[in-house]
């Protein structure tokens, strides 16, 4: 008689890809749910962190659930792609790089594909998670019915469920964002529901396979637009000598229409650099999405212009290698572009970020001439604390985020200096821009 769990049935899980950032938090999940998981990764250095207890990256309350999931020995992780035979569900986490033409490169989801198809069987329940073009499950489809022989929806289920996390809130967010399931028929989604039912606290919505891969590039490319629109009024608000800052607060307070993110030079990490290029493959109009990635990626090098205007300045720090705040994963960060450029143009370089590895602490500020904030970490947030670190009241901050809210409307367009700095902290800090009656 098979054991139960609340919402369903206790499954065996492989998770393809388990150690990576997406897979980790999906095995930590479904482990803690009561599934026996199997996180199968080619990093055998990453499984054997795991197994010892050791996170493999930043991810909130990944220790606990790491510790619940080795107690109860619902966690292994390996190397060997043989236990997928021993699974009722099979989630596939394999990451669809852009080649140099910026098209998909699907090679490493196709080999991944053969090497599970091995182990394919009846009754198995194939997820494919991680983001692609429009129509690669159709692909695999029929990849998969021509290896196997295996007819899907009647002797295998396969279904597009895609992740819509953030990084280093894997865990938190598997199980409140509401699931996109992509079948080709009824069967598939059921067994697909079923199982996200398992742990979700939230609803599933039935899609094709089409539909549910443009849903996620969707999602994420939204929100790389806006940034990008919201970079672009920097840059004009930057020629009028205009506070950016003050302009969207002004209009966006209790106005309903109007929502944008702050501005920002380091719009980029792992997909939203690269997942519009999916959307972009056959379409004959691209301009929006592809003018949003030249914006975005060229912000680091608006930054060293800005900088060469401003003379005597050789030492400059980045605050920040991670692509996002409080997170590090530096994987497409705008940071290492960020720092590239400004070596070429001849400046010495600090690179200080206390979430990644290898990266200088706060003590490196220690006589910066420019302080340039690239991931607004929680670390960065006191003005007061980066001012005495750096000790030279002469140095240069830029500030495109609005991090420091001492400095958020007097700067200029968020260029100050240390001596700028000093006299606000002495006064109270402004309050956020109202409209008057």
């Amino acid at each position: 008689m098979s054991e139960t769990i609340a919402g369903g049935e206790v499954m065996t899980v492989a998770v393809i890809g388990g150690a990576g950032r997406v897979g980790f938090g999906m095995c930590m999940v479904l482990a803690d749910a009561g599934h026996q998981v199997y996180g199968i990764d080619i990093d055998a250095e990453a499984c054997r962190r795991i197994m010892n207890g050791e996170l493999p990256f930043s991810e909130s309350q990944g220790e606990a659930y790491l510790q619940r999931a080795l107690s109860s020995r619902r966690l292994v992780m390996t190397t060997e792609f043989c236990h997928i035979a021993e699974a009722d569900v099979i989630i596939l986490v394999v990451g669809t790089p852009i080649d140099e033409h910026f098209n998909p490169n699907l090679q490493p989801l196709s080999q991944a594909i053969g090497s599970v198809n091995s182990y394919l069987k009846p009754g198995h329940l194939l997820i494919l998670r991680s983001t692609v073009s429009p129509g690669t499950t159709d692909r695999v489809k029929t990849l998969i019915e021509q290896q196997t022989g295996l007819a899907v929806g009647k002797e295998l289920f396969l279904v597009f469920a895609p992740e819509r996390v953030v990084q280093g809130q894997a865990i938190r967010e598997i199980v409140q964002i509401p699931q996109l399931i992509g079948s080709f028929d009824d069967a598939s989604y059921e067994r697909a529901e079923a199982f996200f039912k398992t742990f979700l606290q939230t609803r599933c919505f039935k899609l094709t396979p089409v539909e549910a891969e443009i849903g996620k590039l969707m999602t994420n490319m939204t929100r790389y637009v806006q940034f990008a629109l919201a970079n672009e009024y920097y840059l004009i608000a930057d020629l009028f000598g205009a506070n950016i800052h003050k302009v969207i607060d002004a209009c966006t307070y209790e106005y309903p229409r109007l929502h944008l993110p702050t501005p920002g030079p380091n719009v980029g990490g792992p997909c939203l650099s690269k997942d519009g290029y999916f959307l972009l493959e056959r379409l004959p109009f691209p301009e929006l999405i592809s003018v949003a990635f030249k914006i975005n990626e060229s912000m680091p090098a608006y930054l060293v212009r800005k900088l060469e205007q401003l003379p005597g300045i050789a030492r400059v720090a980045i605050l920040g290698m991670a692509f996002k705040a409080d997170n590090d994963d530096t994987r497409n960060s705008l940071s290492f572009k960020l720092k590239k450029q400004l070596e070429n143009a001849n400046y010495d370089v600090v690179c200080v970020d206390p979430n990644v590895q290898g990266q200088a602490g706060l003590p490196a500020l220690a006589g910066m001439e420019c302080v340039m904030v690239m991931s607004p970490h929680q670390q960065f947030r006191s003005l007061e604390s980066i001012v005495n670190a750096v000790g030279n009241d002469a140095c240069v901050y830029i500030d495109l985020w609005g991090l420091w809210a001492e400095m958020k409307y007097r700067s200029r367009n968020g260029l100050f200096t240390g001596s700028e700095a000093r006299r606000c902290l002495a006064e109270p800090v402004q309050e956020p821009v109202t409209v008057e009656e």
